[in-house]
């Protein structure tokens, strides 16, 4: 039986870029695509559940993130430039074949949009945390701006270049324990209201946790340190800046289907699905999805595959073994 220390951790060059790609196990692929702030880490407890279940697990820091190279300029962080990492990771280490694919926070929307480029190279899709959105008629960017107005909302904190990432690269342990929580995680108050107009970042903004929840190791908390001490923040940061680009470079594929089987982890406290039922995503995503199940975990929040790791990587293995 294979475990986390079984792990290998190699450097591949994947479109021209120095890539860390960790490995487990052998036969058909499965491919991690993690979220921000994350690295391939996150998902070695899944790695492992399904190498032993006779899959070859390949998780990659994406472009920006870890010990991978980032991109030359900001506008290249977007969807084409990040599917064609996607693919030709896959041709590295599979010719191309369809594989099973899992994504999880940006990695889930990477997941939706190779999927719907790419079909022919993806057998099953997991994705978590993000749902399926239709491909609006205004900008994602035009949106937040209209509903949050003079509220500070942290993809549009996001939008200027060198002020998020030069708060988070000074303070990367800040901004970590802040995001790195449960939903009933105790914080103290926090020192910023959420008007725009106090000036200052997003980490005064959340509340500093008062405990450390306990999916979150020491070890865990180092390794995601370390990694983002490496890259910095900028690199993750970027994907969020190429929302608006993404969506016009998405527009001919707006109604087009995911016809492969899919299932949708996330926990019912995630704030992305905003009290939203397993229901009402079945059915907000079901005529883009015709296979789609939802496993929806009580009470757990965005960090779904550490938080709840035995149930997310149990829930994986049955959907790997169906097929």
């Amino acid at each position: 039986m294979f475990t986390v220390d079984h792990i290998s951790v190699e450097t591949w060059q994947v479109t021209g870029l120095q890539t860390r790609v960790a490995s487990l196990g052998s036969g058909p692929v499965a491919l991690f695509i993690h979220g921000w702030p994350e690295c391939w880490y996150s998902w070695r407890q899944q790695m492992v559940a399904l190498a032993n279940a006779g899959y070859r697990a390949i998780a990659p820091d994406m472009p920006g993130f870890g010990e991978t190279q980032g991109l030359p300029a900001i506008s290249d962080y977007n969807v084409e430039r990040i599917c064609a990492f996607m693919d030709a990771l896959l041709v590295q280490a599979c010719g191309g074949e369809a594989v099973l694919l899992i994504g999880h926070d940006w990695g889930a929307i990477n997941c939706w949009q190779f999927t719907l480029r790419h079909p022919e190279r993806v057998a099953r899709l997991v994705n978590m945390s993000v749902p399926l959105h239709p491909i609006a008629e205004q900008s994602p960017i035009a949106q937040y701006q209209a509903h949050f107005g003079d509220e500070f909302f942290y993809i549009l904190y996001f939008q200027q270049p060198g002020v998020a990432e030069a708060e988070f690269d000074a303070d990367p342990e800040g901004i970590l324990r802040a995001l790195y929580c449960s939903p009933d995680t105790p914080r103290e108050p926090p020192r910023l209201s959420r008007k725009i107009s106090e000036g200052g970042g997003w980490i005064d903004r959340l509340g500093k946790p008062k405990e450390q929840p306990d999916w979150l190791s020491d070890e865990a908390l180092a390794y995601y340190l370390a990694a983002y001490r490496h890259s910095g923040f900028a690199g993750g940061i970027h994907y969020y800046r190429n929302m608006d680009r993404n969506w016009q470079l998405m527009q001919p594929f707006k109604e087009r289907q995911i016809t492969c089987p899919v299932l949708f982890v996330v926990g019912s406290a995630d704030s992305t699905i905003r009290g939203a039922s397993a229901e009402q995503l079945k059915a907000g995503m079901s005529a883009r999805i015709p296979e789609l199940q939802v496993c929806m975990l009580p009470g757990k929040g965005h960090w779904i595959q550490s938080e709840a790791s035995a149930e997310v990587s149990a829930a994986l293995v049955d959907f790997a073994s169906a097929g």
